[in-house]
């Protein structure tokens, strides 16, 4: 997994990806993720892999007046974490270092949302795998796991055009803003919905493609083409 990467990086992560998570879930995730929530009040919330925290913040901006029973703000890495409580401090929330390769230190049903947004794309196939059941083990019945992965035609779009750089099996990079690279598991989208299946949800996934202001922040996007770059999944367990 690439998370502890980001502790090494952490501060430059945070200036590429700013308030709201870099132009791709500015201008297109948050607002496809945030209308894929009902409602927050009396929700018990997971954020996996949280990065600089700013994601938190605005969904509490969007469901102003709503109080959630709990939420938990987790990353592996805990530089990132400290960046999150110093830049986006949600008072209420609890702060904690998470690894998803291992089990989760919640009790079964613990919450009613959960939310993971660019990392299980980091992971590999063995861990994603263990993540997944985890997430179904903590999730209510009738919660709701709602995930982002980079898009595998993209990266596919990158491995064809010499894009990427491989750090060992399964694992790659590919360019992010600037000098900065992402950590990156090359997987097919066939395999991703496999592995919902034999986790136990229901789900339904979309792929969302770069709209123009994207273009305009990261015009070097253009030269992927008409491709998607993210994969979304809304998922709820099988009962």
């Amino acid at each position: 997994m690439g998370r502890p990467y980001y502790s090494r990086i952490a501060k430059q992560w945070h200036k590429a990806t700013g308030y709201q998570g870099g132009p791709l879930k500015k201008y297109v995730l948050n607002d496809y993720l945030l209308k894929n929530i009902e409602s927050i009040t009396d929700c018990s919330i997971l954020e996996l892999g949280a990065g600089n925290g700013y994601f938190i913040p605005l969904m509490l901006k969007r469901f102003s007046g709503q109080i959630p029973a709990r939420i938990v703000i987790t990353d592996l890495s805990g530089a990132l974490l400290s960046v999150a409580q110093k830049e986006f401090r949600v008072k209420e929330a609890e702060y904690t270092q998470l690894d998803i390769r291992n089990r989760f230190p919640f009790e079964a049903a613990s919450f009613d949302l959960i939310l993971s947004t660019m990392v299980f794309n980091e992971v590999s196939t063995l861990s994603l795998k263990f993540a997944l059941n985890e997430c179904s083990r903590v999730l209510q019945e009738n919660g709701r796991l709602l995930v982002t992965i980079t898009h595998p035609e993209f990266i596919a779009s990158l491995s064809k055009n010499g894009k990427l750089s491989k750090l060992g099996p399964e694992f790659w990079t590919m360019p992010g803003k600037g000098a900065l690279r992402v950590p990156v598991v090359v997987r097919s989208e066939e395999t991703y919905i496999e592995l919902f299946k034999q986790a136990g949800f229901y789900f339904t996934s979309e792929s969302l493609y770069p709209s123009s202001k994207v273009f305009n922040e990261r015009p070097g996007l253009r030269n992927a083409g008409n491709i998607p770059l993210a994969l979304v999944f809304i998922c709820t367990k099988m009962i």
